[in-house]
Formats: structure tokens, sequence, C-alpha cells
């Protein structure tokens, strides 16, 4: 006879509450689209966030604590996030990622079967990465997921060679899948390019880096950075401060702080090309071109040019409005989509555009992925532009804020990026004060147009005699970032 087990129903209950909130959501959300004449409440002409502030405390030793609080549904989330800067993982790269596998492992209290168990009893979801821990429970589990999450945090042992070496082959696997698939190559040769092999942003996984990672060098990682005093921990759901501060005070009261320095100068430098040049990964089997066009930049959150930045990119690649997509999808048809990214990173960020399109038509792209950057560096955007811009990334954020996740997310940020306060709560001010004419200082600023990188992986065979014409410096790589010849134009 079938019979139901106390985990199917715990998983059970939780997804039922899950399906409820996406239901009512939606049903609000559909009522506001088919009442054309009222628009919702949230996407109201409103320049600031009417939002509580998660409550904080720290303890002495050091741990930065997040409570939002949401009581409408029996659920927590608890999570935790390190504040660190990138490093090099040298000849054991791949060793971040290993490491955040492995938490799962064991504990000195528990077997990994054991952690395993009571995960699956209570119906939790939990996560481990080497920056992200958290476990999403019901509340009548809070204290026991509170429990298992500081036994991970402070008491992993690393002793499981057998989970060790189940781990490095899947990921050895990973690595021989990811080197016949031109996007992953892409991205591997860009950051290579753009940041070097000797920069954390540079580096790349191989099989033997993954094979020289052991169990003493998790260890050793994961005493080094594992401490409270570069941490976030933060509650979200049905949880006051009070509960808050007493399971930290029974859990994590003894977690040891200890010092810590940041130890990579390496972090800010990178090398852009005095001009243009087309740098070529040759896979004969294609008969796609996947392209890549940037360098990178220089831009932080907390810059004055951040908010028209954002709206400089969305405007040129940002989504099916943008003058890329509206170009290269809809008016030539050369491809499916053609997207933008103008990161800010705390440390060095970069500006890239993408696209892939058939092997014939690789050289008009990119003379028309150059013409279009030309354009908006040159010639300044449109009010209307401008408008559609603003509310589009105006009614995304908003939307955000209805997930209790997202708001500690964002407060977090604005702490590890030394923001100023309430920078999320004027966030749609500060989109609404944005003019035309900073929008054109940005893209001047941070569109290359007289340097950078065409980052190419195709057939050389079929593209080559059309690329030239371009009149660009020609580089060939393998698909590992090294330089294999140099054809000058």
């Amino acid at each position: 006879m079938f019979q139901i087990t106390r985990t199917q129903i715990n998983k059970f209950i939780i997804k039922i509450i899950l399906a409820v909130i996406i239901f009512f959501h939606t049903i609000i959300m559909f009522a506001h689209i088919f009442n054309r004449n009222v628009p919702p409440p949230s996407l109201k002409r409103n320049t600031t966030i009417n939002i509580e502030k998660p409550k904080f405390f720290q303890m002495k030793n050091g741990l930065k604590v997040l409570i939002v609080e949401n009581h409408k549904l029996p659920l927590v989330r608890i999570g935790l996030e390190l504040d660190y800067q990138p490093f090099l993982e040298k000849d054991k790269i791949g060793i971040k990622k290993i490491l955040g596998q492995m938490l799962r492992s064991g504990t000195k209290n528990h077997t990994k079967e054991k952690l395993d168990d009571m995960i699956d009893y209570m119906g939790c979801s939990l996560y481990t990465s080497f920056s992200e821990t958290s476990i999403f429970t019901m509340k009548k589990y809070l204290n026991k997921s509170v429990f298992i999450m500081s036994d991970i945090l402070m008491n992993s042992k690393f002793d499981n060679l057998k989970e060790l070496d189940k781990i490095i082959k899947q990921r050895i696997i990973d690595i021989s899948l990811s080197e016949k698939d031109p996007n992953a190559i892409l991205q591997r040769v860009r950051n290579v390019l753009y940041f070097g092999k000797n920069h954390p942003y540079g580096e790349y996984e191989t099989h033997d880096t993954i094979k020289n990672i052991t169990l003493y060098d998790l260890k050793k990682l994961y005493e080094k950075y594992y401490i409270p005093n570069i941490s976030y921990l933060s509650f979200i759901g049905d949880i006051s401060q009070k509960e808050a501060e007493k399971l930290c005070d029974l859990y994590f009261s003894k977690w040891e702080k200890k010092s810590y320095i940041d130890d990579d100068p390496i972090l800010k430098k990178y090398v852009i090309p005095s001009k243009i040049e087309i740098d070529i990964v040759d896979i004969p089997t294609l008969t796609q071109s996947t392209i890549c066009f940037g360098g990178p930049v220089c831009l932080k959150k907390n810059d004055p040019e951040y908010f028209s930045s954002m709206l400089a990119n969305g405007i040129l690649g940002g989504g099916p409005q943008s003058r890329l997509f509206l170009n290269l999808r809809e008016k030539k048809a050369y491809t499916y989509g053609a997207y933008s990214i103008l990161k800010s990173d705390r440390n060095i960020g970069y500006f890239s555009v993408y696209t892939q399109v058939r092997n014939e038509v690789t050289e008009k792209t990119i003379k028309d992925l150059i013409k279009e950057i030309f354009e908006i560096t040159e010639k300044k955007i449109s009010l209307e532009e401008l408008n559609i811009k603003k509310k589009e990334i105006s009614g995304q954020f908003i939307l955000d804020f209805e997930d209790p996740n997202r708001i500690s997310d964002l407060f977090i940020c604005e702490l590890k990026n030394n923001l100023p306060s309430g920078f999320y709560k004027n966030y749609l001010k500060k989109i609404e004060s944005v003019t035309i004419d900073d929008v054109y200082q940005s893209c001047q600023k941070f569109f290359f147009t007289k340097n950078g990188r065409i980052i190419i992986v195709g057939k050389a065979h079929d593209i080559l005699p059309n690329i030239k014409k371009l009149g660009y410096s020609i580089r060939f790589f393998d698909q590992f970032g090294s330089l294999i010849k140099k054809e000058e134009k």
C-alpha cells in the first residue's frame, strides 16, 4: 500500500504556500493589465520607495545581521553572504566552486547522510556556494534550521574524500562539455583578454587545476574566509528581531572573530588595445559566429554616472526595445537577439555587446554593432527613448521589491559597496533625475568606439575573407585565450 511520508507532506505544504502566493500575485497583475484606465499602484509616478528598512544589529564577533519581517506566511529564509575581495586561485582554480559543494559533505556534529536526512525530513531547501549559503524553511523548523546553518558555517570538517572525488569527477565532465560550447569559450577568452590570466576575473578551470585540489586546501580556505567579521546574516520572513537576536546568541555567539586582510592589489589592473582589434577563436565545426565587442571599464555603484550609464546601456542593448535588438533582429534579421552589458564592480567592471549570427553575415553584423555604438556616442538620444527606458527600469525595480529576499539583498549591497544611506530608497528619484545630457556623457565615457576587442568564436575559413574588409588588425587565439598568431590588417 502507498504511504505518504512526513517529508513528502512538508514539501507539499511549502509548494502549496508558494503556489498560493504566485496565484494571488498573478491575479492582481492581470487585473491591472486588463483595466488599462487604472495603472497599478506600484507603477504610479512616485520617486520614493516607501519600504521599511531591515532591522539591523551587529554581534560582538563582528557578524552583521539583517531582519526583514514578513508575517503573512509561516516561512523563513536564513542566508549568509561573505564580503571578501576576489583572489587568485592560481594552480587550484575551481577551489571556490568545490568548497561550496563540499559544505554539505559533513560537520563535526553530522555526517553528510545525516545532514541530508534532516534537510529532507523538514522539507527545507539548502543552498551552498563559496560566498552564499541559505536555508528556506517552515517556521516550525526554524530553530533546527538555524542550528544546521551554524553547524555548516562553523564546523565543516572537509574529511569526506569520497564526496570530494565525486565532485571533482563531475567538475571535469562539466569542463569537458564547456570546451565545446561556443558561449563558454567566448566567456573564457573574453575574461582572459579583458583582465589577463593572472587576474581573479581572468582565471579559468582546467582538468589539472581541479585535480590539484585536496581536502587540506579546502579546509585552509574555509578557515580563512568563513569568519563572522566579514559576513552578513539575514533572516527573511515570519520572524521578529527579538527571535533573531535569541537565535544568533544561541548559535553564532561562539563563532570566533579572526583578522582578515585583502591581499590582491592586482584587482584593478587591465589592458585595452590602443585601437580596435579582432580576436578570432577558430572552431571549424561551427556554422554560426558568436561575437563580443568591448573591454573593461571603471564603474562603481557609488559613481555619479551610475544611473545615467545604466539608462545609456539600456537604450543601446538592454532588451527588445533597444537599438541593437531593433536593428540586428527586427530590421536586418541577422540574429535572434543582440544585447549589451555595462557591468559595475567595486574593483573593475566591463562593457560588452553580444550576439550570435550566421557565418555569412558576421562582417555585416560587426559593422552594424560598431555603427550603433558610434551613433549613440555622437548624437544625443531622444526624449522618448529616455522616458521609455526610465519607465522600464523603474517598473522592474518596483516589482523586485515584492520579493522580501530582494529587499535584504539590496540593503546588503548598500553596505558592501559603501553606498550612501537610502541609495535604494531614492533609486526611482535618481532614475527620474537623469537627463539626455547625462546619458550622452555616459555613452562617451563607457562605450568603446576607438579601441576595444571584437572577439569572434567561429569558423575562420568562412568568415575571414569578409572580416579582413573591416580593416582592423586580426589576431588568432586558442579556446583558452593563448595567442596563436597575429595577422596585421
